[in-house]
Order: structure tokens, then sequence, then C-alpha cells
């Protein structure tokens, strides 16, 4: 008989220590044989997967490529709802998976810490990077636009500039009107 509370339990406890955000059905059922709360066989990562599909154990979630992970609750209280796997990712911004690795490897884009084999962002994370990444995209498929607004603010501050002159010429002759009449 397998101690579900157990495998909760040591599940909950690796997860906090080492600060992940999730786990994958191999790397847990690696940490599970350790405790000695599954075999040790080959048949390991099928009986994690039977206790998931049943849904006895707590934060577990299965993607529509049928891939399962556990989720550290304490770091992620609504659960998985809000985080998006890579390919999902790489589809929704139009770029491909390689890209989006790229982007990570330069610290543009930060994972949620699932082990290094597995790759999710948090949907927010998506939506920023996604943001920055169009700002980008248009500066660079138009360089031009940035100069063209450079020089219209010297053309203004130009304009600003006579418009000033003027007013004081104005002021000027107004004074000496006045003046004439007094």
């Amino acid at each position: 008989m397998v101690d579900i509370k157990a495998i909760n339990a040591v599940l909950d406890k690796r997860l906090v220590s080492m600060k992940r955000d999730g786990v994958s059905v191999l790397e847990a059922a690696d940490w599970l044989a350790a405790a000695g709360l599954l075999d040790k066989g080959k048949s390991r990562e099928k009986h994690l997967r039977e206790l998931l599909r049943t849904g006895r154990i707590s934060g577990a979630y299965q993607f529509p490529n049928k891939r399962w992970v556990i989720v550290n609750r304490s770091r992620l209280p609504d659960g998985i709802k809000r985080v998006v796997p890579i390919k999902e990712a790489a589809e929704s911004l139009r770029i491909s998976e390689a890209s989006l690795r790229h982007h990570v490897r330069a610290g543009k884009l930060t994972p949620l810490d699932f082990g290094p084999a597995m790759l999710f962002f948090l949907e927010e994370e998506i939506k920023r990077f996604g943001s920055e990444a169009a700002g980008e995209s248009y500066s660079l498929l138009f360089p031009d636009e940035r100069i063209k607004k450079q020089s219209d603010i010297d053309k203004l501050r130009r304009q600003l500039y006579y418009l000033r002159s003027d007013i004081r010429l104005i002021a000027e002759r107004i004074e000496e009107l006045i003046n004439l009449l007094e």
C-alpha cells in the first residue's frame, strides 16, 4: 500500500528545500524511490502517473500534450493555471523554441524552475516579453522612425525659439505704442 500523505510530504518538502516551482514525473519518481516510497524498478514512473491520474497527488497537472508536472503550491498558489510551456509560449510569440531558449540564456526572459529539462513561464512574463520584443522589432524594422522623431523635436524647438523672439518684439512694439499714446 502506498502512503499518499508521505508522498505528498516528500514532494512538498523537496520542492520547498530546492526552491523549485515544480518537478517532472521522472524526477519526482526518482525522489520518491530514493525516499523508499516507490519501487526502484522501471515502473516507478508508471506507478506515479497512475497516482497522478487518480488525483491523489496534490499539485499535479497534466498539460494537453499529456506531460505531467507536480507544482510547488507555496510558490505558485493558484497552481498551474498561469503557467505556459515553452512550446505554447513560442507559438503565442510567433518565434521558435530555440530563439526563446536563447532569450532565456541572455536573461531577457525568466523561466519558472521546474528543473533543467522542462521550460515553463508565467503567463504575465510571456506577455511582458512579447510587448518588449514587439517594441524592439518595431524599432529594428523602422530605425528611421526614431531619427525622424528627433528631427521633429529639433524643428519644434527652433520654432519655439523664434516664436519667443517674435513675442518679445511684439511686446516691445506694444510698449512703444503705449508710450506714444500717453
